[in-house]
């Protein structure tokens, strides 16, 4: 599995699944790292504190909803 890495916030990304949900479009592109490594992903865990982000478990989809729309049609 690949990573994205955000340092800045300590929390791990799964690239595959990663989007705007997740935040680290604000951290800058130095703090940010790519990684392929799962024992160096377990090891920022168990020594550094990193979390792994709650919205990269899936792929994430963009709803719009047109209510207003839909609440002047009627």
């Amino acid at each position: 599995m690949k990573y994205l890495i955000d340092h800045a916030t300590k929390t791990i990304h799964q690239r595959v699944y990663a989007g705007d949900r997740c935040g680290f479009i604000t951290t800058p592109i130095e703090k940010r790292e790519f990684e392929d490594c799962p024992v160096y992903i377990e090891s920022l865990q168990i020594q550094k504190g990193y979390s792994v982000c709650p919205h990269c478990t899936s792929v994430q989809l963009m709803v719009h909803h047109e209510e207003s729309y839909i609440n002047s049609a009627h």
